[in-house]
């Protein structure tokens, strides 16, 4: 049965962590550190009334990850569903929400996939030159616009980010099993007022084999290159510009329709390019408190599949936004407010074959914003946030966030939060068409949410951490998995009630003089009611966690890493061969251990060994298809 969250339960919840330093925030870095998601205008991340997670250049290379899912994995709110080997489908649920309800940005650019559903499969994010993540739990819709839902992940990478007067170029070269071969490179230069950077990585991999049945391993190649460009024209005006491309073909397993339902060995390949664009220019005159940015973003996914060297089809979503941002000063008060114009297109092709698939979508959405942040009094901080969405082919929509965060004391800050969301409905949902499988839905409704959150950050010399503690309602939910006998498909339809979540999110961080120690647990709740019927929302673990722990060994040559993250049982739905019904099945929870070695031979040279699933643990994270094995990685660093 359920339980549901009244606020005196949330207030009893946060209020009993005051007296319990072990409840704490992980931030990993200055305490001060600004949020680069959670609002347009300068915050400190313990002012900042919402629940984030950071993960630092130290982070990163300390855990000599390949992929963004090794880093994410663990992560408070975050539920990882990967279809075996690098390169196989990865989705990420953030908060119990959907996949397509976490938008993901890199380098400020929102890189949400238009053309496969608004989602972004996380298995062609690689760790190469990333130097910041930064994942913002909750509704931002007031900030980002359709699709925050359950939260933001912003990713940084060295193109992104600069200092001043400082040249720097850096190579690695990495072989291990499954034939895995991986390199990377990236430089950049900086002077008074120009800075250009640039980088590239490369990974190939032959992979696992994903199917319960054969002996065909799925293998995968991507090929990741950025170019940055920062001018400060003067004073006043600066410009900048930034390129992202990426280039990938993964191998896919088909599925057996006929005998038993599961994915089985078949020669298909995905052929993918991504390509991301930025423009900005800031104006900020000297001696007043106002400033202003105008900026344009481009963003372009292709994806073509072959099936056994047969055209299978494909899809190309592309994604262009303006946005002019004016800021002002008042006192303690920072002002924000703007308008922004976004079109989204769509195009679907592949063989006529039992009906047409080609066809090309398109939908505007012109935008006004407002947000606020400032001192109450001197302890007391509120944040305001609102967006007004004018959509070409949807009812006009009104998102909102507001937030208060009080410093109790040196070590304790105490916050709160409401927010509103909307997810219009993908082109997918609406028109995607795939013979005898799926017949989009063109009168669906736009998906909202509230949510509620209260939570304390504490600080200590050696401690720090966050608890927080929030309960979520989505109306409208679009079901993508509904029968529709005439058609002998499945369409997509808005759910006759609600999906209600709740939870429990928490971090802490220990430095403890013997290495740093960082934990993290979360407790989720979610449930969907469907014509008067309650069931468990797929995909969603109740129980997950991690825990990391680092060192240097008192030296200043090795370093060792080593990670378990848990995930506990959780459920997915298995299609058996027509006529017989679906099935909801139960997958064991696991756990996945990571371990990484470095040693530093001089001040140029560092060497590592990487093994990922070191217990060679077997699981599931989706019906039929087999988690990634035990990989190890020797890498080679060079910097100068």
């Amino acid at each position: 049965m359920r339980t549901y969250f009244n606020k005196a339960a949330l207030s009893a919840a946060v209020l009993s962590c005051l007296s319990t330093p072990a409840y704490s925030q992980t931030l990993n870095q200055d305490i001060e550190t600004l949020t680069v998601t959670g609002t347009r205008l300068p915050i400190s991340l313990t002012k900042l009334p919402g629940s984030v997670s950071v993960l630092t250049e130290s982070d990163i290379q300390a855990s000599g990850a390949l992929q963004l899912t090794d880093l994410i994995r663990g992560l408070p709110g975050v539920s990882l569903a990967q279809s075996g080997s690098p390169g196989g489908l990865t989705e990420v649920r953030v908060r119990g929400s959907e996949t397509n309800h976490l938008l993901i940005l890199i380098d400020g650019v929102v890189s949400n996939d238009i053309g496969q559903g608004s989602l972004v499969d996380l298995a062609h994010l690689t760790s190469a030159n990333v130097v910041r993540i930064e994942l913002l739990r909750g509704p931002q819709s007031a900030r980002w616009g359709s699709g925050a839902i359950g939260g933001v992940l912003s990713i940084t990478t060295k193109s992104g980010q600069f200092a001043a007067n400082e040249s720097h170029i850096d190579f690695s070269a990495a072989a291990g099993t499954q034939g895995t071969l991986q390199g990377s490179m990236n430089a950049r230069s900086q002077s008074d007022n120009v800075g250009v950077s640039a980088y590239a990585s490369y990974i190939r991999t032959d992979g696992d084999n994903v199917s319960r049945v054969g002996n065909e391993d799925d293998g995968y190649d991507n090929m990741t290159a950025g170019l940055n460009l920062n001018y400060a024209v003067s004073n006043e005006h600066t410009l900048i510009a930034n390129l992202r491309t990426v280039h990938y073909e993964n191998d896919y397993d088909g599925t057996d329709f006929a005998v038993t339902g599961l994915p089985t060995d078949t020669d298909n390949v995905t052929d993918g390019a991504q390509l991301s664009a930025k423009l900005r220019w800031e104006f900020a005159p000297n001696n007043t408190q106002y400033r202003s940015a105008l900026s344009a973003h481009y963003r372009k996914d292709e994806n073509d599949n072959t099936e056994s060297g047969v055209d299978a089809g494909g899809t190309t979503g592309e994604r262009i936004e303006l946005n002019w941002t004016s800021f002002y000063t008042i006192k303690n008060w920072d002002f924000a407010g703007g308008v922004e114009y976004l079109q989204r297109l769509f195009d679907q092709r592949g063989p006529i074959n039992f009906g047409d698939p080609n066809q090309k979508q398109h939908d505007n959405t012109y935008s006004v914003f407002a947000e606020s942040n400032g001192q109450l009094t001197e302890s007391l901080t509120a944040t305001l946030s609102a967006r007004y969405d004018n959509n070409s082919e949807f009812d006009n929509a009104l998102s909102y966030r507001g937030g208060l965060s009080w410093q109790l004391n040196n070590h304790y800050t105490l916050f709160t939060s409401y927010g509103s969301a909307v997810k219009t409905p993908t082109f997918t949902e609406r028109f995607g068409f795939f013979p005898a499988s799926f017949v989009g839905n063109p009168n669906l409704e736009p998906e909202t949410s509230e949510e509620w959150e209260v939570g304390v950050k504490a600080n200590w010399k050696k401690v720090t951490g966050q608890i927080s503690v929030y309960t979520a309602d989505l109306e409208d939910e679009i079901n993508g998995f509904v029968f529709v006998p005439d058609a002998g498909a499945f369409s997509a339809d808005n759910i006759d009630g609600e999906s209600a979540r709740e939870g429990v999110d928490v971090e802490l961080n220990w430095n403890s003089g013997y290495g740093n120690i960082t934990a993290a647990y979360s407790y989720l709740d979610a449930e969907q009611t469907d014509n008067g019927v309650t069931t468990t929302e797929l995909r969603r673990a109740r129980h997950q966690g991690s825990i990391t722990y680092t060192t240097d060994f008192g030296t200043d040559a090795f370093s060792l890493y080593t990670k378990l993250a848990y995930t506990g049982s959780h459920y997915d739905t298995f299609f058996p061969p027509f006529p017989e019904p679906s099935q909801t099945l139960a997958l064991s929870a696991y756990t996945l251990a990571t371990v990484n070695l470095s040693y530093q031979i001089d001040a140029k040279w560092q060497v590592s060994l990487k093994v990922d699933n070191a217990f060679n643990t077997d699981y599931e994270d989706i019906v039929g298809y087999a988690g990634q094995e035990r990989r190890a990685l020797l890498s080679v660093n060079y910097s100068m």
